[in-house]
């Protein structure tokens, strides 16, 4: 009988814990702020991160003050580019991301001549 308990237990505490892991995100995350070169938050700049393993494209652009979020990356190696009319494009490469890393970037354009 102390045996059947003991499997029991065992049983139940492998489930509880694949469980738990299972609900574990392996989700990584890219935030920020885009500035112009005087320091001032530039809104409305498109931010794109491309995932160099499968090419996988996500966007966001920036709010009031400049700030911008992409959460649920994939853990992989990216490429992220910054774009606003009347400023100079911004590429950014080999953004490396693992799982439930978050990359703080603080990006600054020049506007075009």
């Amino acid at each position: 009988m102390r045996n059947r308990n003991r499997f029991l237990v065992g049983f139940f505490l492998l489930i509880l814990m694949g469980t738990i892991l299972s609900g574990q995100s392996m989700n990584a995350q890219i935030y920020g702020n885009v500035k112009d070169e005087d320091g001032k938050a530039l809104k409305d700049v498109e931010v794109s991160v491309t995932n160099i393993k499968n090419n996988a494209l996500t966007t966001t652009t920036t709010g009031k003050k400049g700030t911008f979020r992409l959460l649920s990356l994939a853990p992989s190696t990216y490429q992220a580019s910054f774009d606003l009319d009347g400023y100079l494009s911004y590429v950014l490469s080999g953004i490396q991301l693992s799982a439930e890393q978050s990359v703080n970037l603080q990006i600054k354009l020049k506007k075009k001549e």
